[in-house]
């Protein structure tokens, strides 16, 4: 059986630093733009990230962790048009 995605748009912020995990499990994230976030138990089951990955929030506000080689052959930058900037 075949299986089609529909188009997702996200918000992408590339992995600057990260530092130890903290008592909790959540481990912290320096983002491009100086931005800090923190990477919740369940996102880091799934991989543990390294500098120059990615932090996502898809449209839907689901947020993951994407490895750079991943992210980089899935998504490409939005072209902007003049009804977008309005």
């Amino acid at each position: 059986m075949k299986y089609v995605a529909n188009p997702v748009e996200v918000d992408a912020l590339r992995i600057e630093s990260i530092a130890d995990k903290l008592d909790d499990g959540r481990l912290t994230l320096k983002l491009e733009g100086g931005l800090v976030r923190y990477a919740l138990p369940e996102m880091l089951s799934r991989m543990e990230p390294k500098v120059g990955d990615y932090f996502v929030v898809q449209s839907d506000g689901y947020i993951y962790l994407n490895p750079k080689e991943v992210f980089e052959r899935k998504y490409h930058v939005k072209e902007t048009t003049n009804a977008d900037a309005q």
